[in-house]
């Protein structure tokens, strides 16, 4: 989960992006199911309150969607060929 949030945070400086879809948080999740059928699969939080959430389809479309306490939220960014994996945990390196 560590891995999402990092590359969220990435996408969270881009107004440009965040821009592009925004509203209310319960329509854009209904949009989200209705149109390409994706389902929340994570969420956390950012430390100033925002809430960072995945959604996927099975046939691997995904959204990240950014919300703010207030209940505005932004479509952060899409993509299709999500795929779940196991973590990589990085070797030590020998000094």
């Amino acid at each position: 989960m560590k891995y999402i949030c990092g590359l969220v945070l990435c996408f969270i400086a881009s107004e440009a992006v965040a821009q592009n879809v925004c509203g209310i948080r319960e329509e854009l999740v209904l949009r989200l199911w209705n149109k390409w059928q994706e389902a929340q699969v994570a969420h956390g939080l950012v430390n100033d309150g925002r809430l960072v959430e995945v959604f996927v389809s099975k046939e691997g479309s995904w959204t990240i969607l950014i919300s703010d306490p207030s209940g505005r939220s932004c479509a952060a960014s899409a993509g299709k060929n999500w795929m779940v994996v196991e973590p990589v945990i990085p070797k030590e390196k020998a000094l």
